[in-house]
């Protein structure tokens, strides 16, 4: 047994982080639909909530936006907050895994909370993680922006470091390295490469290890020049690393979903499935017989060691690249688009992997047709489906985007991509208006989704000729199957 992993493992339980929940899913995130679902029953509130994956606001000229935080703790909601008057705000809700998973308590507790917010609000982006911790809350980050002279736009998102080196202690600075990296990604991926700001979430249940968060949280932003206004700690007693942060360009944002046209490229910045080596190394962890049964199967432990580095550093790394790259092929504030030098629109890939491709779909309300899913390590990755250790291997970590782009341009786009080391490629084609369907031609997909699981289910593709003709009853009974804990 490696008493030293399980140590570090219990530590960091007995401080009410997950460590190890996300294994299978790279997320603990509670499931976007079921949220939706939920919010979309409660009605007659001040607060809306209409998730997205980012939120903007105009900049004006020499004014900086103000972000005013309020924390709500779920099981004392008569403890009233003080009303900010402030129109927008990202959101933050951590849930009891009991709760998300009994639909009556889960819109009981989301309509209290929602019902205590007395002022207009609206909020866009918000991140909804479950766990076993019994301490839930609610964190509102409530952000004001000046009138004047509109000179650009302020782009503003939220993150929970949930994937991190669980290998390296509760205190190390490579959590707080992982959540500016992670909060800061989709700000690259719109083409930010000013002002960037970052407002820490963090806690924990020692004082020192508080101490050790501030330091390093001053560290790491120091070093990469972006500014940081610390609030005081969460104050709920348990682990925690996140951030809100907002950063600002100076030309059009590139999420122009209503311009796409049919036969535009679609391109994937990096290639999918890049994060699975870090489940599998864990797996050695938590097991080391693990270690013989995958080196029977072609995994060499030093290599997968190896890959597992490669991913914190990845996770851990700004990619200030990626924003100043989309920033080049984005018009100027306010000025005209051309669809032959600038990019139709982007979106987020990370931990969804191809569940971000069935998303776009609903966005722009088009028929996507991909024609080849490039997979990084294809054998493990396929491994790691057909022995139910993940429940889709095609998860990836910082730097793994869409592209919609015309042809005219993406070449141009492709060979700036893999000089900031990416493996761009075009996988597939816009298709039809008012036809939202995923194509995946890519018969090779089903080796790297476990087709009874959620996400099978989810993404509704049709592949090859006669795929489509399966017995509908069939096809429902294996895609309503779930994977038990015990599989993995």
């Amino acid at each position: 047994m490696n008493t030293d992993f399980w140590d570090n493992i219990y530590k960091y339980k007995e401080y009410g982080f997950e460590p190890l929940n996300w294994l299978s899913t790279f997320s603990n995130e509670i499931d976007p639909d079921l949220l939706e679902s939920s919010l979309n029953k409660i009605k007659g509130t001040n607060w809306k909530i209409i998730p997205d994956w980012f939120d903007w606001f105009y900049k004006s000229e020499r004014k900086n936006p103000e972000i005013t935080r309020r924390i709500y703790n779920l099981s004392d909601l008569y403890v009233q907050q003080s009303e900010t008057g402030i129109k927008k705000s990202l959101a933050i809700i951590q849930l009891n895994k009991e709760i998300v998973d009994n639909q009556e308590k889960r819109l009981d507790l989301l309509s209290n909370l929602i019902n205590s917010i007395k002022s207009k609000c609206i909020t866009k982006k918000i991140s909804a993680i479950n766990t076993s911790s019994k301490k839930q809350f609610a964190l509102l980050d409530f952000i004001e922006t000046r009138r004047g002279n509109k000179v650009g736009y302020i782009i503003a998102n939220n993150y929970i470091t949930q994937v991190t080196d669980v290998l390296c202690s509760p205190e190390s600075d490579i959590h707080c390295k992982i959540t500016v990296a992670g909060v800061i990604e989709n700000l690259n991926l719109l083409g930010c490469i000013d002002e960037f700001k970052i407002f820490p979430i963090y806690d924990a249940p020692k004082e020192e290890m508080l101490d050790a968060t501030r330091q390093n949280l001053d560290s790491i932003t120091l070093s990469n020049n972006i500014y940081m206004e610390d609030y005081s700690s969460l104050k709920i007693g348990n682990l925690f690393f996140g951030a809100s942060a907002t950063a600002t360009t100076y030309r059009e944002i590139p999420t122009r979903y209503t311009e796409i046209e049919e036969e535009m490229n679609v391109i994937v910045t990096d290639k999918f499935g890049s994060i699975i080596p870090l489940s599998i190394f864990l797996l050695t962890k938590i097991n080391e017989e693990n270690i013989s049964v995958f080196e029977k199967h072609g995994i060499v432990i030093t290599k997968l060691e190896m890959e597992k580095d490669n991913i914190i550093k990845n996770l851990s790394h700004p990619r200030f690249e990626l924003g100043k790259l989309i920033n080049k092929y984005c018009p100027a504030f306010e000025g005209k688009f051309d669809k032959a030098s600038h990019i139709t629109a982007v979106f987020p890939i990370l931990t969804e992997g191809i569940l971000a491709l069935k998303k776009l779909v609903d966005y722009i309300d088009r028929e996507i047709i991909i024609d080849k899913i490039p997979i990084k390590n294809k054998e493990m990755s396929s491994y790691a489906v057909k022995e139910y250790l993940v429940q889709h291997s095609t998860s990836s970590f910082n730097g793994c985007h869409l592209i919609i782009a015309s042809r005219e341009c993406t070449d141009s786009i492709i060979q700036d991509l893999k000089k900031i080391h990416l493996e761009p490629e075009v996988i597939g084609k816009v298709g039809k208006k008012g036809k939202p369907l995923l194509n995946i031609k890519d018969t090779e997909i089903d080796k790297y989704i476990l087709r009874r699981s959620k996400i099978n289910k989810k993404i509704k593709s049709f592949r090859a000729k006669g795929v489509e003709n399966i017995d509908k009853d069939l096809r429902r009974s294996l895609s309503s199957y779930r994977p038990s804990s015990s599989s993995i």
